[in-house]
């Protein structure tokens, strides 16, 4: 069955698009009529809540489903456009179902350009969205953190991600060190200077030292690698409210890349809970993450090896906060958020003295 074209918008949604988009699905459907709601608070993409009617009811068709599309932001879509967006649509069409951890079905996941994508989802309401600004408690990061090694777990030290078309090649994957420090020599200046009546003395040193740094950081060879979310965040999780729903679902998969996987746990660590309560519990919530590790499969690998990556991918925190405000479009939502990140993972870089790893 042909796939109806990529579109750029929800208001690009008709009945006849919509209809041979869940075909493509396998759902014999015609719908009659469909209405699009803003919702959730992504930076590099728009989304949307589509309540759908049919012409006639199927049990099996969903009522309500999500859509994501391009940010109609330039800067925004810009930031996307650089494997932003075709690393989503790879990761529903070619890793999902090889890993364990929950995300939402997934009834279309296509691109265009580099600049354009299509993406319609599961509705996982009634769960509610993490909120980055507020944090969580301690039994939402314990459920996250298992959620997280069911993700890492199945794919872990797996050559074959290397063959994966939308991951990149083994040469690629050695080359970002220094587009890394590139990008921080640029975006670092700007983070200090249009934050700086916002940041303590000790998070803007620690940005000037890191971004000098960031090449060193990324190229060091922790002993393990896998699939790394990159931006495993409060927003971009989904907290179950009742018992047909799993406890936390992941979404936005934009930053997608093959890279050692302690930084997700690290960075979600880092950014979610404020440091007095994070460092009383943070060795036990990264044993829980470990623990599931063992039950997703990994073996002959120790607590103490984990827990050493973990202490170096602390620094995803400071290195998502720096290139994440100054790459997508300035919202006042946006610099609360950053300025939460750089506080909160900036405590745990110098708890954990990350920096004398490397």
């Amino acid at each position: 069955m042909s796939l109806p074209p990529v579109i750029d918008t929800a208001a690009e949604v008709t009945p006849e698009w919509l209809s041979a988009a869940l075909n493509s699905a396998g759902l014999a459907v015609a719908v009659e009529s469909v209405t699009t709601t803003p919702v959730g608070t992504g930076q590099m993409a728009d989304s949307a809540r589509l309540s759908i009617s049919y012409s006639t009811e199927v049990k099996s068709a969903p009522n309500t489903l999500v859509g994501k599309f391009p940010s109609t932001d330039p800067q925004s879509r810009s930031a996307g456009e650089h494997g932003g967006y075709a690393s989503e649509i790879g990761f529903y069409t070619h890793l999902a179902h090889t890993v364990s951890g929950n995300t939402p079905r997934c009834y279309y996941a296509e691109t265009g350009s580099p600049a354009e994508f299509t993406l319609l989802m599961q509705d996982m309401a009634p769960s509610v969205q993490g909120d980055q600004i507020a944090g969580c408690s301690v039994a939402q990061a314990e459920a996250a953190l298992v959620n997280l090694a069911r993700f890492h777990g199945p794919r872990w030290c797996d050559e074959t991600l290397f063959e994966v078309p939308s991951l990149a090649s083994r040469d690629e994957s050695n080359a970002t060190g220094s587009l890394l420090a590139e990008f921080m020599a640029a975006f670092t200046p700007e983070f200090v200077n249009r934050y700086s009546g916002r940041l303590s003395a000790d998070d803007i040193d620690l940005a000037i030292q890191f971004a000098a740094r960031v090449s060193a950081w990324d190229q060091f060879d922790t002993g393990e690698f896998g699939l790394l979310h990159g931006d495993y965040r409060l927003d971009n999780l989904l907290f179950g409210t009742t018992a047909e729903h799993p406890a936390v679902t992941t979404v936005d998969w934009q930053t997608l890349k093959i890279g050692p996987p302690l930084r997700d746990t690290a960075y979600f660590l880092g950014t979610s809970l404020d440091a007095e309560i994070r460092a009383e519990h943070e060795q036990r919530l990264v044993r829980v993450y470990y623990d599931e590790l063992a039950r997703q499969g990994v073996s002959d690998y120790s607590f103490e090896q984990c827990w050493a990556s973990y202490r170096l991918g602390s620094l995803q925190g400071p290195l998502i906060a720096i290139l994440g405000s100054i790459g997508v479009k300035q919202t006042e939502r946006g610099d609360e958020m950053f300025m939460a990140m750089i506080r909160r993972s900036g405590e745990q870089v110098r708890h954990l003295d990350a920096l004398s790893l490397f």
